[in-house]
């Protein structure tokens, strides 16, 4: 009977395959449990852009770089690039966003502000919306709330803006930043009656060849009533078509049926699929947390009206839940695809390798989703917005602080300026008492551990090749 056991050995690995299916397991080896970092961050090439001290609590978030790679445009907090710096008030927009823009460069020294790094403000002109059949004058727009930006060529940009009756989105010209001019690009229908619906029109993203751009689009008929709200949708717009008619004229239409959550699209890099964090209703499921899914982009049927919505809507990621989780679930959101596709970078709050915390960490999954995420970038801060850069490199944004090569320079460079004192001290200061090495250490590291507290508390902007 020994062949009939040997054939039976099959049957048992597949019975025992099916039973790990039906409770939820996987046959995939457990991810390993060893973290390599170098100093405070994954090892590899670390650049910091934005390297100011300026504040304990400033977030420069949503890092996009230029088409000719010269320039990044960002969301600041309103007082990093005040629009007025004499002012001291605590009106309503000093909590709004702004969006900034900064040369490319890499940061040597600790600075001032960003201003003294070469950072501007993109200052708004006031301007006209047509709303309800009438100009409705947008007084004091330099300080509305701003989303992140996105580069439509080198001198103009686009992001969604607030205004009385929702986030709608704009395309400014930068040319001047000082002077910038809005155009508003799509305008809800209910926009032009007496009694708007407040649409939110928000996340946008542009096609690798842009003539595409897709957004995510919600609203509700009263605000802050869960009852006439909708659910979010992600949505295209034509850009041939933007701004036609003062923003009524613009051809839009949804990808995808409406959900609780969906957030943060992103293009693959021939425009054919898009990539998005959504909650579990995406799937069909019910719970907590956010996964990433992709949508093909067919515009098959659009003008027959017959386009199809979800079109291959696939997930991408399978979050397992463990013990000590975040009550709110793991989230999976901010995904960009790889230059050649293959692969999606995203974040994410899943426990990293060998650590308890649920910081933010950069993570990447092959496109298919064949493999299990693994760690591409870490700190012991929160990471975000990742977006991929014509030669590989990842530019982010994140609560890190200084890096720890840099760290490691700054406090030598202290030590050597201390010590050349030292020695100037002695040969023309009377009676002066020379400092010990023991000293002259101690002084330097003071001076570091002042730079080591921005750690976790401003974010920043850097750029990363492992």
């Amino acid at each position: 009977m020994t062949w009939l056991r040997n054939r039976c050995l099959p049957m048992a690995y597949l019975a025992l395959l099916a039973t790990l299916v039906v409770v939820g397991c996987t046959s995939k080896e457990d991810p390993s449990e060893t973290l390599t970092v170098c100093g405070n961050h994954s090892c590899g090439e670390l650049v910091m852009v934005t390297t100011d001290t300026s504040s304990d609590g400033y977030h420069y978030l949503s890092p996009r770089l230029s088409p000719d790679g010269t320039t990044i445009a960002f969301t600041c907090d309103w007082w990093s690039l005040p629009s007025d710096p004499r002012y001291a008030g605590d009106d309503y927009f000093v909590n709004f966003r702004q969006v900034g823009l900064i040369p490319v460069q890499t940061g040597v020294e600790p600075a001032a502000n960003l201003a003294a790094l070469g950072a501007r403000l993109v200052r708004l002109q006031d301007f006209n919306l047509l709303i309800s059949g009438t100009g409705d004058f947008q007084q004091g727009a330099a300080d509305f709330d701003k989303g992140p930006p996105v580069w439509v060529d080198d001198q103009s940009l686009l992001f969604p803006m607030r205004v009385r009756i929702g986030f709608r989105m704009f395309l400014a010209d930068i040319t001047n930043p000082a002077v910038t001019t809005v155009t508003p690009i799509f305008m809800e229908p209910a926009d032009a009656t007496p009694s708007p619906v407040l649409w939110q029109h928000l996340e946008p993203t542009l096609s690798p060849d842009g003539r595409w751009l897709a957004f995510t689009r919600s609203g509700c008929a009263i605000p802050d009533s869960f009852e006439t709200c909708s659910g979010l949708a992600l949505w295209a717009l034509d850009m041939s078509t933007a701004g036609a008619n003062n923003g009524y004229g613009a051809r839009t239409f949804p990808l995808t049926t409406e959900y609780s959550r969906i957030e943060t699209p992103a293009w693959s890099p021939d425009g054919s699929t898009l990539v998005f964090g959504g909650g579990l209703d995406v799937a069909g499921q019910r719970g907590v947390g956010t996964e990433l899914f992709t949508v093909d982009f067919d515009t098959t049927g659009l003008a027959a009206g017959t386009m199809a919505l979800d079109r291959n809507l696939r997930r991408l990621t399978s979050t397992p839940l463990a013990e000590g989780d975040p009550i709110t679930g793991v989230l999976n959101t901010s995904p960009c695809f790889s230059l050649d596709g293959s692969s999606v970078y995203f974040v994410s709050t899943r426990r990293a390798p060998s650590i308890t915390l649920h910081d933010r960490s950069i993570w990447r999954v092959p496109a298919d989703g064949t493999l299990d995420p693994e760690v591409y970038f870490f700190t012991r801060a929160d990471e975000a917005d990742p977006s991929i850069n014509p030669d590989g490199s990842i530019l982010l944004s994140s609560a890190l602080g200084f890096p720890t090569e840099m760290l490691n320079r700054l406090e030598e460079e202290a030590y050597q300026r201390i010590w050349q004192q030292d020695q100037f001290d002695i040969e023309n200061t009377p009676d002066y008492v020379p400092k010990t090495e023991l000293q002259m250490r101690a002084e330097a590291a003071e001076e570091r551990q002042l730079l080591e507290f921005f750690e976790g508390v401003m974010s920043h902007l850097y750029f990363y090749r492992p």
